[in-house]
């Protein structure tokens, strides 16, 4: 019997937490496939390599998670400047979840990897760029709209929006190393200053799930 679509979808979460939690080059294909359950023989049958798993892993992530996420934060029906609140407040409450459920600040899981991939994995570093590419995009649109009705007066919407995403990644790192989601709150200032604009995100409605 060949090896079913369950057996993949284990593989690609499994592979997922396992970089989050630890990093690429931390895990083996052994590793992967001893917490999802699955024989060695069926890793293969799906992936060529830890690498293609760990392409095709950050793709599912973004579809199934980031994608739908950053859709909803940047829905048209939220006036532009509510948008940027809100990424800031759904932002620190993941980094408090995350805190709660893992025991650590874990960063985000694209740049992390993209960190490590970056020299010797090319098809990996070129997943990671598309993606962080996209939510760049989201930053980017929204400055223009912004700009449009007049609540921003920014020259050049995609140089802020590169800017802006360096300091929310260099935030999230920070917080990383630091295991303090509060490296990421208090970020929303900085961030306020580099669009010229007063946003008031509202950090006393986050809290971690029960």
């Amino acid at each position: 019997m060949p090896p079913t679509s369950t057996a993949r979808i284990r593989l690609l979460e499994t592979m997922i937490d396992a970089i989050w939690e630890r990093s690429y080059g931390g895990v083996s294909v052994d590793t992967i496939c001893e917490r999802a359950d699955v024989r060695k023989g069926s890793f293969y049958h799906f992936f060529k390599s830890k690498s293609a798993l760990a392409v095709a892993a950050l793709e599912h992530l973004w579809e199934s998670q980031s994608r739908p996420a950053m859709d909803d934060i940047f829905s048209p029906s939220r006036p532009p400047l509510r948008r940027f609140e809100l990424l800031m407040e759904v932002w620190y409450q993941k980094c408090l979840e995350c805190l709660h459920e893992k025991g650590r600040v874990l960063g985000c899981p694209y740049f992390n990897v993209g960190t490590e991939a970056a020299g010797g994995e090319p098809e990996l570093a070129a997943k990671v760029s598309e993606i962080l590419n996209q939510y760049q995009g989201y930053l980017e649109a929204t400055q223009h709209e912004a700009k449009a009705r007049g609540d921003v007066d920014i020259d050049d919407p995609a140089q802020t929006a590169e800017c802006l995403f360096s300091m929310i990644e260099g935030s999230s790192t920070q917080a990383r190393i630091h295991n303090d989601p509060e490296r990421v709150r208090h970020f929303s200032e900085a961030f306020s200053r580099m669009i010229g604009a007063e946003l008031n995100p509202d950090f006393s409605q986050v809290t971690t799930k029960p």
